[in-house]
């Protein structure tokens, strides 16, 4: 007989316990959906903890394996056997089929079988690796599989990160592995409904074994147990604890048709796995297990005027291409461009630079290429694709070219596809829709500090980077353009999205002015203020402490002062503004947090910020519009985000009489009414709101006379307070909960209230019933304008989940719609502000707000204008109403 190997020079085999991995997969993770509402979350945590596995252990041969469906031989034995065990969650069901296809297509050997259970199969492979000279890893944390551990088969819990050989089984249960069975033969399993011995725990368990060393010398030999209770319960129950030791014991001589060679891992994965990972969604591990596919491609750097000719040429000759710009530096209030690029067919672009780069040798001005450039780019009749095209036409128009033709932007198209999704980058699309790998920046460019401007780098390392993206972009907009037709969202696209890019460039060029020495005069007012603010806290406190530090906070409020735990967090006790609201009403100083918490924020986010965000050649401030953030379709500002200024509040207000107009020119601000009510009693066609807004009542005051039962004179600023934030809350589907919490009143009254609401608004109602029931049919709902959005949480068995889902699915058609008509709106105007001469700019959008920009002489007519294209955007079952006000700064023109 040969002595054992070395265990570093024995075939290594991986045994992964796949159905133990789902569950805690399922139960780690959140709930996860792709944009379809596939659940996946289970899918995408089985797959990491798999792929950690495989690289922590570097296996040469490796199967997991699954409990198949149906009874196992053990319920025979007992019909009872795991009949405790609840069925399988709603969401984990569906995804096992998508484990399965992962497995597979990481080519991994897959093993399950009728009648038996996983740990049978495991437990077989396991005592035949073994007696063949493999070393034998079991993954599982599940304790029964323990029993097959010997010298050359060990487990390992990953979520303990723990190993178990024969020394950690007897360390921690107290005997051998073998003797496991014989251990839970008298403690039982209740995670099984394995019975053992009623009243024998692990603890005298444990003791009998050691004395005795198996069940059935423990049984033959009664007569040596010295206590008489346990005696006589081994004797009244020992029929059951023989069958207890059946059902534990794992059989490890399942009849199986394999052979050990046939779990080799070679790391290899199949075609098929892409296909998978694209569908759910996985595009890091699509980016990370897939070999992107390669195209010879053409990426030419154009460098003399006889190599510009041709592509002018080539150009000239055809009816659609792509462009894209290379920016120049990181600055983004900079507005310069370092090179452009052209693509007319797949896989060929060309770079064409306009500024010096270390080692290039262009002979090409900037100027003479921008020139020769210009009426092609201008030329409506050649449709132009890009990813982003309203920063692309911005560039362009800085050096004076008006693009025309503009058809495909990729990055619209994606977002209008699927708007719930987060990233809509062009290296995510590249790999989503082209199987393609893009370059990634940062590989050549560097990243952090140690990054390279474009301008810094020599012209045939950028130049490559510019063109594949081109490229990308040209082919994306092959597959996305006509998706967009399929999916029914091109009249949106057509006529509200691309459009409004060219809207939103305008605006951002323009930007907006600020007064600088009224900053400078509200940073120091507000520094004041925040200083007496602190003295008063301190006072109140009784100490001097740090007001930004949860902690000390935390001590000051409930260990000092001894106010009532609100909530608790994972890191300790929450000081959150909802707590400190709460904690008013007992101490002063709770509400003073609150005011110093958002007058240092309001200072520090805009006050102290503004300036440095001042363009110094435009001496103006140039925020950026975004189109593909939001899920409902409304825009978002950044670079500042103009859109989160506070509007009730005193510092709010002084902070918006910092944006200026030019001398001799006024502010004016277009603000739509109630608009999302409006559209609510179009929709639902509730008559009784309907009614309201034809006769020009005031529609809170008429809730208002409604829920408490008095006449519409009789009803005070607090009713009619009260009554806005019902209208509004039955938008936003508020509970009765969150209304009394929103209102102060006890959850019944609340509950009343919205009751009382219904019964007066019985189209809201069913529009709420109806809605709610077509997004659990389709899993989506739309606006007027056939914008989607998908919910995949509708019919989830997570009652928080679905209950969420289900406002968004009332509110989004109301909001998405009231987005929509503001776009339109904006186009309209924008357009006819151009076409009748008139110097008047479009400069902000905050939500349901329009903000000019106006000479002084052309208010009056420019307002008329506004007010036409507002309240005649659509035609409803209501009128729209704006209210149009003028002002030397933006807070006065709010007013």
């Amino acid at each position: 007989m040969t002595d054992k190997k070395d265990a570093t020079d024995r075939p290594k085999l991986l045994l992964i316990d796949g159905s133990s991995y789902i569950f805690r997969a399922f139960y780690a993770l959140p709930p996860l959906s792709n944009s379809q509402g596939t659940p996946t979350n289970a899918t995408l945590g089985f797959t990491n903890m798999l792929l950690k596995v495989i690289k922590d252990f570097t296996p040469q041969l490796l199967v997991v394996v699954f409990d198949a469906k149906g009874p196992s031989f053990r319920s025979e034995l007992y019909a009872e056997y795991k009949a405790n065990r609840p069925a399988m969650p709603e969401r984990l069901s569906p995804q096992i089929p998508h484990i399965k296809k992962i497995v597979e297509g990481l080519n991994i050997a897959m093993l399950e079988k009728e009648g038996f259970e996983a740990d049978d199969l495991i437990g077989t492979i396991a005592v035949e690796a073994a007696r063949q000279d493999h070393q034998v890893q079991i993954i599982t944390g599940d304790k029964d599989l323990f029993q097959v551990i010997t010298r050359d088969i060990t487990a390992f819990d990953t979520m303990k990160d723990k190993s178990f050989g024969i020394k950690e089984v007897k360390d921690r249960f107290g005997v051998e592995p073998e003797q496991l069975v014989d251990l839970l033969a008298l403690t039982g399993d209740s995670i099984d409904n394995i019975p053992g011995v009623p009243g024998i725990g692990q603890k005298t368990a444990t003791v009998l074994i050691q004395e005795f060393g198996s069940l059935e010398n423990l049984l033959d030999n009664l007569d040596k147990v010295s206590k008489a209770n346990i005696k006589e319960r081994l004797s009244t129950h020992a029929d059951q604890a023989r069958l207890s030791k059946q059902l534990a014991t794992i059989d490890t001589h399942v009849p199986l048709d394999y052979r050990l060679e046939n779990f080799a891992y070679t790391g290899e994965v199949r075609e098929d796995l892409k296909e998978t990972l694209k569908g759910l969604e996985f595009t890091k591990l699509l980016r990370e297990l897939t070999v992107a596919e390669k195209h010879e491609t053409s990426y030419e750097v154009i460098t003399t005027e006889a190599d510009l000719d041709q592509v002018l040429s080539d150009i000239s000759s055809t009816d659609a291409c792509a462009i894209s710009v290379e920016p120049l530096g990181f600055n983004p209030l900079q507005k310069a461009m370092l090179g452009i690029v052209v693509a007319l067919v797949p896989y060929k672009a060309w770079y064409i630079p306009l500024a010096s780069t270390p080692g290039g040798s262009s002979s090409l001005s900037k100027d003479l290429v921008l020139k020769r450039l210009k009426p092609h780019l201008e030329n409506n009749s050649i449709k132009k694709s890009a990813y982003d095209i309203k920063r692309t036409d911005i560039l362009l128009r800085h050096e004076g070219i008006v693009t025309g033709g503009w058809d495909t932007d990729v990055m619209i198209a994606s977002y209008l596809l699927n708007p719930t999704r987060h990233d809509h980058t062009l290296d995510i699309l590249a790999e989503e829709y082209l199987d393609h790998r893009m370059v990634p920046r940062q590989d050549v460019m560097g990243s952090g500090q140690k990054a390279v401007a474009p301008e810094d780098l020599p012209t045939d390392r950028i130049g490559p980077l510019a063109c594949e993206a081109c490229d990308v972009s040209l082919r994306l907009s092959h597959i996305l353009a006509p998706k967009l037709e399929q999916g029914g969202f091109l009249a949106l696209y057509r006529d509200i999205e691309l459009p409004l890019a060219a809207v939103l460039a305008a605006m951002e060029m323009t930007g907006v002015k600020v007064d600088l020495s009224l900053l400078a005069a509200l940073s120091s007012d507000f520094e004041i203020t925040l200083t007496h603010l602190m003295d008063e806290i301190h006072d109140l406190a009784g100490e001097s402490f740090n007001i930004n530090s949860p902690k000390q906070l935390s001590e000051i409020l409930f260990t000092k002062l001894e106010l009532p735990v609100v909530k608790r967090t994972k890191t300790g006790i929450s000081t959150d503004e909802e707590v400190l609201k709460k904690l008013a009403a007992n101490h002063p100083l709770p509400d003073k947090i609150i005011r110093y918490r958002g007058l240092s924020k309001r200072k520090s986010t805009y006050v102290d910020s503004l300036p440095g965000l001042v363009n110094p050649k435009t001496g103006r401030i140039h925020t950026s519009f975004n189109q593909t953030v939001t899920a409902t379709g409304r825009l978002s500002s950044s670079d500042p985000n103009l859109q989160n200024i506070p509007i009730r509040t005193d510092e709010g207000k002084r902070i918006r009489d910092a944006f200026v107009p030019e001398e001799g020119w006024s502010m004016l601000s277009a603000d739509y009414a109630q608009i999302e009510l409006r559209i609510l009693a179009h929709i639902s066609r509730d008559e009784t709101l309907t009614a309201a807004f034809q006769k020009g009542e005031d529609v809170h005051r008429r809730t208002a006379a409604e829920i408490y039962g008095v006449a519409p004179e009789k009803v005070d600023e607090l009713m009619r307070r009260e009554a806005k934030v019902i209208n509004f809350g039955v938008i936003y589907g508020m509970s009765a909960f969150g209304l009394a919490k929103e209102l102060g009143v006890d959850t019944k009254v609340a509950q009343a209230y919205i009751e009382e609401y219904f019964l007066k608004h019985n189209g809201v109602k069913s529009y709420i019933d109806h809605i709610i029931q077509e997004a659990q049919t389709k899993g989506f709902v739309t606006t007027l304008f056939n914008r989607r959005r998908y919910l995949p949480e509708i019919n989830s068995a997570n009652r928080p989940l679905r209950q969420f889902a289900e406002r968004t699915a009332v509110n989004t058609p109301i909001q998405g719609t009231a987005a929509d008509l503001i776009k339109i709106a904006m186009i309209r105007i924008h357009r006819r502000l151009r076409d009748e001469g008139f110097s008047t700019k479009m400069i902000l959008q905050v939500h349901d707000e329009l903000v000019f920009e106006a000479p002084d002489g052309e208010c009056e007519p420019v307002s008329t204008l506004i007010r036409e294209e507002m309240e005649g955007v659509m035609e409803l079952s209501v009128p729209l109403k704006v209210a149009i006000t003028q002002g030397k700064t933006w807070g006065q023109a709010h007013t």
